[in-house]
């Protein structure tokens, strides 16, 4: 038997004291607490996060959730430049900020039909993110079906080191999907979401390298590594995602496999394919034991590259000429031009061009573990591991750009 214990008195032993909000009138509530630590190879960027989220009955009709969580964000972070000729080491650049974030919701239960509005917040230093959302959920079928509608809207702004004033960008997505029970032990979940996104879509903290050979060892040539040049990408993205997701009950193994995959596809030419499994293990009457593992691979962008042939001073390009004593160059526009050389092209910039290692050809690994262990009645105890890896696959990009992590959680979950 699964001991009693004083839910309030296991909560305060992580310094949690929300439980007075949290208190239902009628029915069930839940809070759960969580630390995660996440921390790439070579200290590089490390994020510490605490959580408190909560659900709560407060009616048949009624169930209130929310959701705060405060970032601590530190390390370093590629630029986006290439390093040195003859070099590995791709230049960083530090950071440090925190966020706090959260959002309330509340689903409203009339018939067969669940409405639930949402609102959300996050804030950094440099980023302020205001999100508004609804979702419908239809039952259908004797309640083996469920039909799920949703719109949300997102309000962003956001500045950084090549953008010092705030700008803003806006992110709109519509979600159908669709939960079907196939047997009393299996269940199937389709959604296809829609989203737009327009406004300042550059990462204000990742720059570009534009490299020219005017002359060997030419004062006018631009240093062909770090950045010399922010990044620009379209104002505007419209993305298109597919998800399947089937739960699998195994009652003979005391135990649940979840299979997952998702597509992506998006106007910035970016395809993307998804695939993840679980198997939650009952460890006796307490414990369940979850291995995971996830793969995601991706085509590149449209606009990315490594480096990019230009001058970051001669946005729209131009000519010049190397004059026969081989070492003076007349600029178009300059008296006497192209001189008594040959007039030759300074191409001009592309439209965009980003060197994000986010935006390339590359595949990711996530494997771990998680244990949820029922300490007493009313208290859960969660721990977790996971094993990020990214490698790049277009052959050009430095693997330098690519980070590996380790991530571990450990949370509490109380019942009332």
């Amino acid at each position: 038997m699964i001991p009693r214990c004083n839910p309030v008195r296991v909560l305060g032993w992580l310094t949690v004291v929300t439980t007075a909000a949290v208190r239902p009138v009628a029915g069930q509530s839940r809070v759960e607490y969580k630390y995660e630590y996440y921390q790439e190879d070579d200290n590089r960027a490390k994020v510490e996060t605490h959580g408190l989220w909560f659900e709560s009955e407060l009616h048949p009709k009624f169930t209130l959730r929310g959701q705060y969580v405060h970032d601590a964000l530190s390390g370093a972070t590629p630029t986006g430049g290439p390093p040195p000729v003859g070099s590995n080491v791709v230049p960083l650049t530090q950071f440090s900020d925190e966020r706090n974030a959260g959002y309330l919701e509340g689903a409203v239960k009339l018939g067969r039909t669940t409405t639930t509005p949402q609102i959300s917040y996050s804030e950094e230093s440099d980023y302020r993110s205001l999100g508004l959302a609804l979702t419908e959920a239809i039952d259908f079928n004797q309640k083996n079906t469920t039909l799920v509608l949703g719109l949300s809207r997102n309000s962003d702004s956001l500045n950084g080191a090549n953008q010092l004033n705030f700008v803003h960008k806006n992110d709109t997505a519509v979600l159908v999907g669709l939960n079907q029970l196939l047997t009393p032990l299996s269940v199937l979940t389709v959604n296809l979401s829609f989203g737009y996104q327009d406004g300042y879509l550059n990462d204000p903290y990742k720059g570009v390298n534009f490299a020219f050979t005017y002359l060997p060892d030419s004062p006018f040539n631009p240093t062909p590594y770090d950045v010399n040049l922010e990044e620009k990408r379209p104002r505007h993205k419209f993305k298109q995602v597919g998800y399947l997701g089937f739960t699998q009950n195994v009652p003979a193994l005391k135990g649940s496999a979840d299979f997952s995959y998702r597509l992506h596809h998006d106007d910035w030419g970016i395809w993307a394919n998804t695939f993840g499994v679980e198997w939650n293990q009952k460890l006796g009457s307490r414990v369940v034991l979850t291995p995971l593992f996830r793969y995601h691979r991706q085509s590149a962008a449209s606009f990315y590259g490594v480096r990019f042939v230009g001058d970051p001073l001669l946005p729209d390009g131009g000519q010049f000429a190397v004059q026969s004593d081989g070492s003076t160059l007349l600029f178009s526009g300059d008296e006497g031009f192209p001189g008594d050389g040959p007039a030759m092209t300074i191409p001009a910039h592309p439209s965009y061009f980003s060197s994000d290692y986010r935006l390339s050809e590359m595949e990711t690994f996530t494997y771990g573990v998680g244990l949820r262990i029922k300490v007493c009645e009313h208290a859960s105890v969660y721990l977790a591991y996971k094993r990020y890896e990214m490698h790049g696959l277009d052959g050009v990009t430095p693997q330098g750009q690519y980070p590996s992590a380790h991530a571990g959680t450990v949370g509490l979950g109380i019942e009332f």
